[in-house]
Formats: C-alpha cells, structure tokens, sequence
C-alpha cells in the first residue's frame, strides 16, 4: 500500500497525506485543510487504493447533507456513521421537556464490530466524544480510521455532564490531528469560479476582514434586516431553491432564523397563503408554523423509521387532504405521515409520535445547520446581537459553504470583530 503511484499529485503535502492514510503503520490518521486544498481528491484517491489492495472500505460523514455531498463529489457510495454502525430507532422526547428518554444506541460495537476495515469519515470536524467513542469501538481489530476536515470550523455540539468530571480538552478531530500522524494541507488549488470566496476564507483565519471581489460582496451599515429583505424581493425565486441558503449564528432576535424565516416567508409565498396548513408542534415550540407547497424546509432529528436525517433540506411538493406532507430532498421524495408507530427495540414498547413536529422552514438556517453542506449562493448574516456567536470559526464556516458567490451583510462593529475573535477552545 505504501507504495501507491502518486504522481499525479504534484503537491508534497498531498503526496504525503495521500501516503500516509494508505500506510498500515498507524490506526488513525488526520488530514485537514482549507476549500480548495485537496481533500476530496486526496480522499478519493485513499479510498480506491484500499478497495484496490482488497480492502473492504465504508466512506461515511457524520450528517445525512454532508455524506451526500461527499458522494457526489466523489462518485463514491457514502453514509453517515449512524447508518454505518447500525443505530436503533430512537426514542420520543419527553413532551414536556423535548429532552429524549429514550435513547438510540449503536448495534455495532466491541461485541458486533464493522465489517469494513477502512473506514474514511469526511467532515471530522463535526463529530462529537460520544460519537467519535462509538465509531473507535466498532472498528475491528487490524482495521484503519482515515479522518478528513477542516479543523478551522466550527467544533461540534457536545452535551456535558458536571458529574462526568470536566469537558475533554478540544474536539476529538483536533485531538487526534495532536496524537496520531497528521498533515495539514496548505496550499489552495482552487482557481476561476468561488476563488475569491478561497482568498477571504484565508484572509478570516488570519484575522484579515474579507474584501470585496467578483464572487464575494460585502454590505455594511445598520439595518442589515431590510438590506436582506430588498436582496430577497428582487428575486425570490431564486431563495425557494435548495442551490441557495441564507445562514445567520442564531436562532433569535432580528436576524435569526426564526424571525428571518417568517418574514422571507412572507415574501415569496406572499399569493399563496389562503392554503398554508398549520403544522403540528412540540409543546415546548413557542413558534407555530404554516406551511406552504414550495416552502423551503429543514429536517431537524434523524428519523430512521422514514430514513430522514438531521440537517436534510427540501421543498414541499405537496401536502395532502388529511395533513401527509410530501417533501422533495433533491435525491428522494418523501411523504411524511401524521403518524408514525414502532415497537421499542429494548422494551417492545409501542410508541407513537407526529414525524411532521420535525419540519422548520429553512429559508435562514443556522451556521452549524449550514456545516457538511455546500450551496451555489450565500448571504451570511451578522449583527451586534448577536456578539458570542461571532468569531473566526462561525463566520469563516458560513462563507465557505458557498461555492460561487458569498455575500455578507453586517454592521462594521461585527465585521470587525468576527475576524478578530478566536473561538473558546473546549
């Protein structure tokens, strides 16, 4: 294996990931880098190497958005490391508290491990302790774990417990890019369309503000709301389409998602209310919601009864006399019934729930709802409001996931400051 043709790859840094995630020598291996610095080649590359040696090999993310990006992007067959170990059904939330009682857990394990030897997990970066816990305890013994990235995104979302003694100190992509060999890719070999999205990236981490260019606009002042809204009037059309996403740090207050949603809402379905349904919430959901055919949504839990995850996004092409919806995720259409009803794998508990309680309009997503995905346009939003969510990480997150043309509209006092704040390490 270590003696994989490479020439092709002009670069040593490539030459050297490339030779090092095909060696025997180590279990895991990190690679991490920009847009543009050749991951997915180097990943690809990697990938029929093993298969090639006779390898059993799985190429798994850890969303549903991003396993189908990489797949398409490498014309490789990929999941996400909940399907690759097998995940249980996961339980109801409480209905009083939305907190789960009733967990979903991997079936493979120490006692079931995996079948593949090689694993390739894309976007690293966004893999949590527990999740990074179970997928080391299912590899099998003699197997080999290929982890890709960019370290500069945002971390994970980790839930901790005092009692558990204190939080683990980084991510578990950077702290495997500290144990285990690594390498971090350097130079950008991305030119022509979505290169000056590149350049500003660069400029982000190296607390430079990002400068106009021809795939890049950036918009200043006060009122950043209406600026947004006059964008979204003169082309609504355009913000239906999942080809392009709107991403802001925050859920709350005037550029949030929920304000946002509501209001672009209002703009491109503005001659089709008379037939919005409302959709069913949780208790705890302060927001209702009305639904229309066209509406640009987000899955927000993975479902493995309808085999919809997390994250996903799609357009409502119908919804049905007795409520079903009926969504379009650009790969599959899918109906999403009033009722769903399982028999608890652990308990045999028969469980009902709404899967529609799941579906938030997706006009304006966050930028973690945004990471793993990738998007023809971006506006990324900031505000002064919105001052702990912004730093390097967030705002470096949000303009990559455009691939030909980002736009930031912000206050000068964010602007500045999203490039000068580091993000808390934990």
């Amino acid at each position: 294996m270590t003696e994989l043709d490479t020439h092709l790859i002009s670069d040593p840094l490539q030459e050297q990931a490339i030779s090092l995630a095909c060696g025997t020598e180590s279990r895991i291996v990190g690679i991490t880098g920009q847009a543009g610095t050749g991951k997915t080649t180097i990943m690809k590359r990697v990938y029929h190497a093993w298969k090639d040696a006779g390898y059993t090999v799985a190429l798994a993310a850890p969303t549903g958005k991003a396993a189908k990006r990489i797949g398409e992007a490498t014309g490789l067959p990929a999941m996400t490391i909940h399907r690759l170990l097998e995940f249980s059904h996961p339980g109801d939330p409480d209905p009083e508290t939305g907190k789960t009682v009733r967990e979903s857990f991997p079936t493979r394990g120490p006692k079931r491990p995996l079948e593949q030897t090689i694993v390739l997990v894309d976007e690293y970066s966004m893999v949590n302790h527990v999740l990074n816990r179970q997928l080391i305890d299912a590899m099998p013994a003699g197997s080999r774990l290929r982890i890709f990235g960019d370290v500069n995104q945002l971390p994970p979302i980790e839930e901790y417990s005092v009692s558990a003694g204190p939080a683990p100190e980084g991510s578990p992509f950077k702290q495997h890019l500290r144990r285990f060999p690594s390498v971090k890719l350097e130079h950008i070999f991305r030119q022509g369309e979505g290169s000056g999205i590149v350049k500003n990236a660069h400029r982000i981490l190296h607390k430079m503000c990002p400068q106009p260019l021809d795939d890049f606009g950036v918009i200043l002042g006060s009122q950043q709301q209406p600026k947004l809204l006059a964008m979204i009037e003169a082309d609504p059309e355009k913000w239906r389409s999942l080809e392009n996403q709107i991403i802001t740090p925050t859920h709350r207050g005037w550029i949030g998602t929920r304000k946002l949603n509501t209001l672009i809402q209002a703009i491109v379905q503005r001659d089709n209310f008379s037939e919005a349904r409302i959709m069913p919430r949780n208790s705890w959901d302060k927001d209702t919601l009305e639904l229309l055919v066209g509406d640009k949504v987000l899955w927000t839990k993975n479902d493995y009864n309808l085999m919809i995850f997390n994250g996903e996004t799609g357009i409502v092409e119908k919804i049905e006399e007795y409520g079903q919806v009926v969504i379009n995720f650009g790969d599959r259409v899918i109906s999403v019934p009033p009722l769903v009803h399982y028999e608890h794998p652990r308990s045999g508990q028969l469980i009902h729930y709404d899967p529609r309680v799941m579906i938030k309009l997706a006009y304006a997503i966050t930028t973690h709802a945004s990471q793993g995905s990738e998007y023809a346009t971006v506006i990324y939003m900031m505000d002064k409001y919105a001052n702990t969510l912004q730093d390097q990480n967030n705002f470096y997150t949000g303009v990559t996931r455009a691939r030909k043309h980002a736009t930031v509209i912000a206050d000068q006092w964010s602007f500045q400051r999203a490039v000068r704040t580091l993000p808390i390490t934990v």
